[in-house]
């Protein structure tokens, strides 16, 4: 079973992969690199973690309308995630430094609050205050 610590404030600490074909992502990864795919056990969605060793290194999800109004139009792609102590705290950081925002911070069940936003020169990430 893969272990999970939680990292520390400033970490890069989970990859995800936000795809419009979830099936057909999860044969490709599974035959490119040998990844071991598992639905997550805590997420109460469909979520197939990548786990390599012991450790679970990211996911991957279905983009769909879950998503939102103009989803159609969010191309699929990996994402970065950055560890928190304070998600409000580094959200509100990001905008007094000249940075972007695209989703404040909400919950994820059994996970914790994320945020999406970019720096000043447009590179996207997401941070994340795990409950952990």
């Amino acid at each position: 079973m893969a272990e999970f610590t939680r990292p520390r404030h400033g970490t890069v600490c989970w990859r995800e992969l936000q795809t419009k074909d979830l099936e057909k992502a999860k044969e490709f990864y599974k035959e490119l690199l040998g990844w071991n795919l598992q639905q997550s056990k805590i997420s109460p969605v469909e979520y197939a973690e990548i786990h390599v060793g012991d450790n679970a290194q990211g996911g991957m999800m279905e983009l769909n309308e879950g998503f939102g109004e103009g989803w159609e139009h969010i191309p699929s792609h990996w994402g970065t995630y950055i560890a928190v102590d304070d998600c409000d705290a580094a959200f509100e950081a990001v905008k007094a430094n000249g940075g972007q925002v695209f989703c404040p911070p909400f919950e994820a069940p059994n996970v914790g609050k994320i945020c999406m936003v970019a720096d000043p020169a447009g590179a996207h990430f997401s941070m994340i205050e795990f409950t952990k």
